[in-house]
Order: C-alpha cells, then sequence, then structure tokens
C-alpha cells in the first residue's frame, strides 16, 4: 500500500508542476514580428542561477537574421520554475528575444528558441516549428537576409542621443526647489488661513 501511494504521490507531483506551453505555430514572417533580436549563435558560457531564478548565457552571435545587436550578447532566462531553460557551453540554437530593458535580452521556454541536435530524430522542437533546424535557418536567411554588427560605441551613442534618464538637479538646483516648496505651501497656508 505505502509503495501504491509513494507513486501516486510522485506521479501527481511530476503532473503539478509540469511546464504547460500554449499551442506553438511553427515560425513566420508575422511571428517574427513579436521578437526584438533574432540570430544564430553558440554558447559561450552561463551564469549560475541566481536568487531571483534568472540566468545569463553569454552566446556569440554566428547570424543575425532581426534587431541590433552586437557579436557578442547576453540572454537572460528563467533557471528556476518549472518553464526553465537550459543552455550549455558549446551547443548551437537559433534564439527569438526580446528587450526587457535597453541593453537587456530575454528568452523564454514555451516561445520559438531552439537548440539544434546533430540527429533530427532527437530534435524535441522539430514538431512545434514543422520544419528542421537547417530549414529553419534558412527560412530566416531568405526571409530578413543577414544584419550587420552593430559596436559597442553604437550603443553607447544610442544611449546618448536618447537623452539622460534620471539626472538629478545639483545641490544649488535643490535649494532653490526647496524655498520654492517652501514658499508655495507657505502661500497655500495663508490664503486658506485668511478663509
Amino acid at each position: 500500500m505505502k509503495k501504491i501511494l509513494s507513486l501516486v504521490l510522485i506521479l501527481f507531483s511530476f503532473y503539478g508542476f509540469a511546464c504547460e506551453c500554449p499551442p506553438s505555430s511553427p515560425i513566420s514572417k508575422e511571428l517574427c514580428q513579436n521578437y526584438d533580436v533574432i540570430f544564430y549563435g553558440m554558447v559561450d558560457s552561463v551564469t549560475p542561477c541566481n536568487s531571483k531564478g534568472f540566468s545569463t548565457a553569454f552566446f556569440t552571435i554566428t547570424e543575425l537574421y532581426k534587431g541590433n545587436a552586437e557579436k557578442n550578447v547576453k540572454i537572460d532566462f528563467d533557471c528556476s520554475s518549472a518553464c526553465m531553460m537550459s543552455f550549455s557551453k558549446g551547443e548551437e540554437w537559433l534564439i527569438y528575444s526580446k528587450y526587457v530593458k535597453f541593453d537587456q535580452l530575454k528568452v523564454t521556454f514555451c516561445e520559438h528558441s531552439r537548440k539544434k541536435y546533430n540527429d533530427d530524430s532527437q530534435d524535441v522542437f522539430l514538431i512545434a516549428a514543422q520544419r528542421t533546424f537547417e530549414k529553419e535557418k534558412e527560412f530566416l536567411k531568405t526571409t530578413f537576409g543577414l544584419q550587420y554588427f552593430i559596436h559597442g560605441n553604437d550603443i553607447n551613442k544610442q544611449e546618448n542621443e536618447i537623452g539622460p534618464r534620471n539626472d538629478q538637479p545639483s545641490a544649488y538646483g535643490k535649494l532653490i526647489l526647496l524655498l520654492v516648496s517652501v514658499s508655495a505651501m507657505g502661500i497655500v497656508y495663508y490664503v486658506t488661513r485668511k478663509k
């Protein structure tokens, strides 16, 4: 009886923690509009999972199909939930990523990123993609062509063109703001006290 109960608990625990993704359509030009950067590249290294449940994979891009990226990029991914991804050094991937914020790309398990397998019979992504890894690369190359890589100074230039995002006033500016605020509160107090 204990063995049966243990088996049932194990089966339910696997079922309860399984990642459930909505049905995925094969990649198309329209679906590619959902992604900011699409590329084919190799994993250089992967950081350990942090306290927030995320890790970073560092890639060297071989072919850039869509978006602006340097030759070496970092991609953040979930490494702790039921829908965690797994990257290892030396693996080749087609990455479909989105910007979380400026210069921070992220991928998720339930989207179209896929790993290259040496044997197509091992390719777990083949059913959803409805094409082999190589055919998907060719589709991306003919649809978007190959894009040029940007350089680090181009990113800094873009950031400078956007402008400052959180500049603080100088000490003198803070003093002026404080005096104006106190004066405005004094006037409001004086007007409301007279009524």
